[in-house]
C-alpha cells in the first residue's frame, strides 16, 4: 500500500515557509559566529533534530486549521495534528528543557493563534503578526540548542525586520493612506528600537525598499512583491553575517 503524499496536509503558504527558513538560518548563523565547535558545542545531529522538529511543528498548523474549521469529519484531522505535533515536540523538547521562557512563549502563542482562529479572524493584521512571532520564535530556539543561550535580541531583530513585510503586503492589497503612513513610521522606529537594544541598524537596510514602493505605490503583482520580499531576507542575513555582535 502506497503512500498518497497529496493527501498529506502540507502548509502550502509560502511566504510562511520562507520567513521559518531564514529564521532558522539567522539562528545558525548568529550561533556559529562565536565559533560554539571551540568550546565542543556548535552544529550537531542535535541542531538538526531541533530544526526538524521545528518543520514539524510548523506544518501542524495545516490540520490543526481545517480540524478547527471541520464539522463532524475530524478524525483524520485530528490524527495529521497528532502525528506533526507529538513527532515535532519529541524531537525539539528534549534541547528545551533549560528553556523554559520560551517553551512557555511559544505554548502563549499558539494559544493566542487559536482564539484567532476559532473566531474566524485569524487573517487580521495582529492574528498574523501574532503568526510571525511564532514562525520568528525559530531563530532564538535553534541559536539556544547551538549555544545553549538565550537571545532575545536575536529574536527581536528577526521578529522586527520580517513583521514589515506583513505591512507591505497589506499596502498591496488595501492601498489605503494610514497603511502607507504606518510603514513609514515602522520603519522610521525600527532603527531607533535596533539603536535602542544594541542591534547593528545596518541589518534594516533592505527595508529602505518598504519606504520607497510606499512613496512611489507603482503597480506590482502579489508575487513580484513576494519575491522582493525574498531577496530582502537573504540579504538581512548576509548582512547578519557580516555584522551581528
Amino acid at each position: 500500500m502506497s503512500l498518497n503524499f497529496q493527501k498529506i496536509p502540507f502548509v502550502k503558504e509560502w511566504g510562511s515557509w520562507a520567513v521559518f527558513i531564514y529564521s532558522c538560518s539567522m539562528g545558525l548563523v548568529a550561533g556559529l559566529l562565536p565559533r560554539p565547535w571551540q568550546t565542543g558545542s556548535g552544529f550537531s545531529i542535535r541542531t538538526l533534530a531541533a530544526i526538524i522538529g521545528l518543520v514539524f511543528l510548523v506544518n501542524s498548523k495545516a490540520p490543526l486549521t481545517s480540524f478547527l474549521r471541520a464539522g463532524e469529519n475530524r478524525k483524520e484531522h485530528l490524527g495529521w495534528l497528532l502525528f506533526f505535533g507529538l513527532t515535532g515536540l519529541a524531537l525539539l523538547i528534549p534541547f528545551l528543557i533549560d528553556g523554559p521562557l520560551i517553551l512557555l512563549i511559544s505554548f502563549l502563542l499558539v494559544a493566542i493563534y487559536l482564539i484567532f482562529v476559532s473566531s474566524g479572524k485569524e487573517h487580521y493584521l495582529l492574528a498574523e503578526l501574532n503568526g510571525f512571532a511564532l514562525l520568528t520564535l525559530s531563530a532564538p530556539i535553534v541559536y539556544f540548542v547551538i549555544t545553549g543561550d538565550v537571545s532575545w535580541k536575536l529574536y527581536a531583530a528577526v521578529l522586527t525586520f520580517f513583521s514589515a513585510g506583513i505591512l507591505k503586503v497589506r499596502i498591496r492589497l488595501k492601498k489605503t493612506v494610514p497603511y502607507r503612513i504606518l510603514m513609514v513610521l515602522y520603519c522610521a522606529a525600527a532603527p531607533f528600537f535596533f539603536y535602542c537594544v544594541n542591534i547593528p541598524v545596518i541589518l534594516l537596510l533592505p527595508l529602505s525598499e518598504n519606504i520607497i514602493s510606499v512613496i512611489l505605490m507603482r503597480e506590482e503583482r502579489l508575487r513580484t512583491t513576494g519575491n522582493i520580499e525574498l531577496i530582502k531576507g537573504a540579504v538581512f542575513l548576509i548582512l547578519a553575517g557580516f555584522f551581528w555582535q
